[in-house]
């Protein structure tokens, strides 16, 4: 006999319902709860919660490289919730978000939110203002831009540039914008500290990374000075996972962040000396015998010959009369003679020096630029760097082999490494690492620095700067001054000088709180501020830069949009952006705005557009091979689509490692070796080890033998490093006066984070009020102490608004002293002054 389990449970049922009652039986109002009901209201209840919802796929545009698609779900008109919609073709990117995502339409509904134009009526910042309408805005905004173009010169009406790629659409609007009308554009890239100007330097690209997927395939992983845990939330995951595979996680960083508690080995570096570290592992690398020789001889500028008498490289032109200038010289064996390089050749010498005759006559000595690396790397043996860096010799020696054994090994750099005045030379430092090892080029491998959102994965130049005529290759352009000198003013080694510079004296904030937010903000108020006639904010909330404007023009929230596209470095694909929202209150796109402004300074019918998506549809048409086959139709239809790339997951150079294609530096090679003027005049041909400009307590900007002997006079008086550091509670000052966020965020407030010995001297103690200070400025915050902050350092949490600052501002401390390497080129966004607002010094007091 056999029993079904649905007679099996009836009967157990049945028993049990006549079992007498103990304290361990069920009741008989429980037992009813089991007998089937022909009437359920509560699932009415539950079906009337959703009936009437829509539902739209869209994308969160903060520059935080995350791009995350998210449902948005819309009740009556109003945005009930939002859900990641697991729709990435590759499921290795689902689910997306992060709590600041996931509190979006907190923001869209914010009791901040700006609902209509407003005029200022009372002093700047004073919080005094006047509704206006939209006609009396742009008549007011456009007869004082054409007051001020006639006065000083078109190029004095500055916009400050959003990053694009967060929405190529509306951002790029602002591009256009400066350009019909001849205006002045900012940078943000380099000015943010995020640009690693060790790769133009190196690769002549702005920045190139590897998807972060492409950590799977990684055998060793070294994340250095990227706090990912905190600030790549989205795709820390990938992290873990490889993790899981077996892969050793190693993070360098000074501080004892959440990434440090959640790999294999936390590595401690003194501040500002990241590069003495990494030129400590190259020194093992090729002591040990680790080197990849065929990497350097075909790629590299290794072994490219460097004249000993100028340190310049020879050229063709440097031994006979009929040479080409541009095509650089090698030591072939065979021939036991200097011949022009072929590129991914195994013949030339990757070691040596030789003497070479030159076309008048002249013998002169050439030494390879591999022997001359090697000759650098003699003063990074692991006792002098464990002097410099704090971190034991041992541990060089081990993480050295440890890198080399297990190619493809990847490191992941982040803005750590980039926010200092020598951020060039400790970039190039890591860059040589993975030179060396042979891990440029090559899944698993590489030197990904994740910097923001910045890679648009598409050609924008026709919408950016429109062609003056169809037949003619002439465009519309803004005439660049970067921020930087914005801020500082000029330097007499500033590039182009006397074409770029003159004082600005309107500001138009297209992205970005430049005026609560950026570096140097002691001097952007001080300086700068009083020189300024307009301050145009068009805004979402009321940021500082809104409450310090002259007029304020309510913009949509992303879920307002009409349509946009984005993409980020972070993962391959192109995404739609589709509002869910008609505009609210009196809120405008950029476009929108824009345009009407051009038509009353008589540029309208030039800049063209006022909607989306017939820019969308000229973006793709235009936008070259990556998004050969997308179309907007299509991507109304996918959402989301991988553009077209070499290789899955997506590595840089590896068409030029495999010799299918070369770099497009001046050698067509990877350039280690540097010998434009300024590069030979500071000795930084080669990546060397400089201390900190100022973060330091040894002689300043000077190689260790020199610094070591000196004590830096302005440590005597700030004996602390001052680093203010990005958190997860939000994007930049993005989400900081939201309830929900705030809430989670410690005690919703500013903090100076001190190690409790340097408290003690101090006499300070937990949740007290103090001051952090130096010769630019000062903030006000409670204290909080952490074992997590090396003795001799301070940090704060960044991105508050004024008003939630007690006093002062955690950048008032920061001051960007400009690098003349940095001023050798000027190319927007790609080589310029990048910020180092980590080197500073502070001291602490009781407030």
């Amino acid at each position: 006999m056999t029993t079904s389990r649905r007679d099996f449970v009836k009967g157990s049922l049945a028993a049990l319902a006549a079992t007498p009652l103990t304290s361990f039986a069920l009741t008989r109002p429980a037992l009813a709860a089991l007998n089937v009901r022909t009437d359920r209201p509560w699932e009415e209840e539950f079906r009337n919660q959703v009936r009437g919802e829509t539902i739209v796929r869209t994308v969160n545009l903060p520059n935080c490289t995350g791009s995350c698609g998210w449902n948005v779900v819309v009740k009556d008109g109003v945005v009930t919730r939002v859900e990641p919609p697991l729709d990435y073709p590759d499921d290795a990117y689902n689910p997306r978000g992060c709590m600041k995502g996931q509190t979006y339409h907190r923001r869209v509904y914010s009791p901040g939110r700006i609902k209509y134009p407003m005029k200022r009526v009372g002093a700047r910042g004073a919080g005094q203002w006047k509704r206006i309408s939209w006609d009396e805005a742009f008549d007011f905004v456009a007869s004082e831009i054409k007051r001020i173009s006639e006065k000083y010169g078109a190029n004095t009406v500055w916009v400050y540039p959003p990053v694009p790629a967060t929405g190529l659409v509306k951002q790029g609007a602002g591009f256009r914008f400066a350009a019909v009308n001849g205006f002045g554009l900012g940078t943000f890239y380099n000015w943010y500290g995020d640009l690693p100007i060790a790769h133009p330097m190196t690769w002549n690209v702005q920045t190139e990374e590897h998807e972060f997927k492409d950590v799977l395939d990684t055998n060793y992983a070294i994340i250095w000075g990227s706090d990912v845990v905190q600030t790549r939330m989205p795709d820390a995951h990938f992290f873990a996972d490889a993790r899981a595979k077996g892969v050793k996680l190693v993070y360098i960083s000074p501080y004892f962040d959440p990434t440090a508690s959640w790999v294999d080995e936390w590595v401690r570096v003194r501040q500002g000396t990241d590069g003495a570290l990494a030129l400590g592992l190259c020194h093992v690398v090729v002591k040990r015998g680790m080197v990849d020789e065929a990497h350097l001889r075909r790629t590299t500028s290794g072994p490219l010959l460097v004249r000993d008498d100028t340190a310049k490289y020879l050229k063709a032109s440097d031994v006979a009369t009929d040479g080409d200038p541009k095509v650089f010289m090698v030591w072939d064996p065979a021939q036991r003679r200097a011949v022009p390089d072929t590129y991914f050749s195994d013949a030339p010498a990757l070691t040596g020096s030789f003497d070479v005759m030159l076309k008048d006559g002249k013998t002169v000595r050439c030494t390879t630029g591999q022997s001359l690396f090697l000759k650098t790397l003699d003063d990074y043996d692991p006792k002098t760097v464990s002097e410099i860096t704090g971190v034991p010799a041992e541990t060089i020696e081990r993480l050295a082999v440890e890198y080399a054994s297990a190619k493809p090994a990847s490191i992941w750099a982040g803005t750590g490494i980039n926010h200092w005045y020598h951020g060039d030379l400790i970039g190039r430092s890591v860059i040589a690492l993975a030179m060396l090892t042979g891990n440029i080029g090559r899944n698993g491998g590489g030197v990904s620095p994740w910097a923001g959102q910045y890679l648009m994965r598409l050609n924008p130049t026709d919408y950016f700067f429109p062609k003056k005529s169809p037949d003619k290759p002439d465009r519309y352009a803004a005439v660049p001054l970067d921020t930087a000198y914005v801020v500082n003013g000029p330097t007499e080694t500033m590039a182009n000088k006397e074409k770029l510079w003159r004082q600005i004296r309107c500001i138009w904030a297209a992205g970005g709180n430049l005026l609560g937010e950026a570096s140097d903000q002691s001097n952007l108020m001080r300086k700068v501020l009083p020189q300024i006639e307009l301050i145009v904010s068009p805004e979402i909330e009321m940021s500082t830069t809104a409450q310090l404007a002259d007029i304020i023009l309510p913009v949509v929230s992303w879920y307002e949009l009409p349509f946009d596209i984005t993409t980020t470095p972070a993962h391959p694909y192109i995404q739609l952006v589709e509002g869910s929202l008609p505009p609210m209150y009196e809120a405008k796109t950029d476009i929108e705005i824009y345009y009407e402004v051009c038509k009353r300074l008589g540029t309208g019918d030039v800049y063209k557009y006022n909607h989306p998506k017939p820019v969308i549809e000229l973006l793709l048409e235009t936008g070259g091979p990556k998004v050969k086959g997308i179309t907007f139709e299509r991507l109304q239809k996918e959402r989301v689509i991988r553009v077209n790339l070499p290789s899955s997951p997506y590595a840089s150079f590896t068409e030029e490692i495999e010799g299918k294609k070369k770099f497009t530096t001046a050698s067509g090679r990877q350039e280690l070796y540097k010998d434009e003027d300024r590069f030979i005049q500071f000795g930084e041909q080669l990546p060397v080890h400089k201390e900190p400009h100022v973060a330091t307590p040894w002689g300043p900007s000077k190689v260790w033998k020199e610094a070591k002997k000196e004590r830096n006079p302005l440590a005597e008086k700030y004996p602390l490093v001052y680093h203010a550091r990005h958190t997860r509670w939000s994007v930049h000052s993005s989400w900081r006066t939201t309830d929900e966020i705030l809430k989670l965020d410690d005690i919703g407030q500013p903090l100076l984070e001190l190690n409790p010995a340097d408290a003690l001297k101090r006499g300070l103690t937990a949740g007290d009020w103090a001051t952090a200070y130096n010769q630019h400025g000062y903030v006000k915050a409670r204290v909080k102490l952490r074992e997590s902050v090396p003795p001799g350092a301070v940090v704060i949490y960044f991105g508050w608004q004024r008003e939630q600052i007690r006093e002062g501002h955690w950048n008032a401390l920061t001051h960007n002293a400009i690098n003349p390497i940095h001023e050798i080129y000027f190319i927007p966004n790609v080589w310029g002054p990048v910020s180092g607002h980590f080197d500073q010094l502070c001291e602490v007091k009781k407030a």
